[in-house]
């Protein structure tokens, strides 16, 4: 008898809109978090609290779905280990034990002849003399990086020269890390890619993205790029993908440096926040393309409608309470998504809008307009 879910690991705002995507292609989800008031709990079909590494709760996995899936990167390689022995799951848990360490990953795209900036591990003091023998202006200056658990800017440390080193170590609470040269920035795009269990990958347009404090802020499509540009991209990604041999959404992120070299920032193993655009501006958003490969369904190109931008709103807006959209429904191509979650702390993610026009100027001031009556929310 077929199994009536999909699985998802973890509750966060992409397992939620992969939810409603799934439930566009009459798929039903059973979904797992440890917390219950997660943002996928009100809309999943059958939710389960519980730790990852639960075997009762991959038992009940295993008894109700095909195949299970996961929206975010620090799912505890264990739990889908177990999964793999009974189910199709997907990113592998090979692919997660690289992605989820930054010395790993980088060492895999290094060995794949893929263009990263300059690295080295640095795990204690005992790197310092290794450090000392490499040339200082080819890893200096950089970003002391912790290999596991960083997000957002989390886990990383500005460093001008090697007398910086310990005391920012010290900070990072002398875990396992890496040194990554600072690339002198042009632009910074990501690429959104979906892999079906034949083969077949196709591309969302590539975004252009800015941050603010190390947490993106806006996601602009079609990115500044040029044609050989985005090419490159397009070439790197499907080197990234066949290497690993992929299955799922995955997202890139790609440094361009002013001049003009494309590097490889770091590869997320999902739907990614940079992707959001694609659920207005696209044929096939990520999810749905996440959703049609949980349901081992066939793929195909997702083009661009509309000229799009996206952006994020942070818990500072949250300061009072939950803040009045309202004034949103004055516009037909501004899309609010909001994510179910209670606590509005500074720097969290709360909800995203995407504003959609075909052309460049009005999508400009409508930006400017909504973005700055939004703005006096902001601490």
């Amino acid at each position: 008898m077929k199994k009536e879910y999909i699985g998802m690991l973890g509750g966060g705002q992409l397992g939620m809109m992969f939810t409603e995507a799934a439930h566009e292609e009459d798929l039903k989800v059973l979904a797992v978090d440890q917390k219950e008031d997660c943002s996928i709990s009100m809309i999943a079909d059958k939710f389960i609290k519980s730790e990852y590494v639960n075997k009762s709760t991959l038992d009940k996995i295993i008894e109700n779905c095909e195949v299970c899936t996961t929206e975010f990167e620090n799912v505890p390689c264990e739990a889908l280990e177990y999964l793999e022995k009974q189910i199709k799951v997907f990113p592998s848990s090979r692919i997660m034990k690289i992605v989820q360490n930054r010395d790993l990953e980088k060492k895999f795209l290094k060995e794949n002849n893929i263009p990263v900036t300059n690295f080295t591990k640095y795990n204690s003091k005992n790197d310092l003399q290794d450090l000392q023998k490499m040339e200082q202006d080819t890893i200096f200056p950089a970003f002391i990086k912790t290999s596991c658990f960083g997000y957002d800017g989390k886990g990383q440390i500005s460093v001008e020269n090697i007398s910086e080193i310990e005391k920012a170590h010290n900070k990072l609470n002398n875990v396992q890390c890496i040194i990554e040269r600072k690339v002198n920035l042009k632009l910074e795009v990501s690429q959104v890619a979906a892999c079906n269990w034949d083969g077949k990958v196709e591309f969302l347009p590539i975004s252009e993205n800015h941050h603010i404090n190390n947490i993106l802020h806006t996601s602009k499509v079609p990115a500044t790029i040029s044609n050989s540009q985005k090419k490159e991209i397009q070439d790197i990604t499907k080197k990234i993908v066949k290497s690993l041999s992929y299955i799922g959404v995955i997202c890139v992120e790609f440094f361009i440096s002013l001049d003009d070299e494309i590097m490889v920032n770091e590869i997320a193993p999902r739907t990614h926040n940079s992707g959001h655009y694609s659920i207005e501006a696209c044929d096939i958003s990520q999810f749905l393309y996440q959703a049609q490969i949980a349901g081992n369904k066939s793929i195909k190109a997702s083009n661009l409608n509309h000229k799009a931008i996206m952006l994020n709103l942070l818990g500072d807006l949250w300061r009072n309470g939950e803040p009045n959209f309202d004034f949103l429904n004055n516009y037909s191509n501004i899309f609010l998504h909001l994510y179910n979650k209670k606590n509005g702390v500074p720097g969290r993610k709360m909800g995203h809008l995407t504003f959609i026009s075909d052309d460049d100027e009005e999508l400009k001031i409508l930006f400017k307009k909504v973005s700055d009556e939004i703005s006096k929310g902001y601490i």
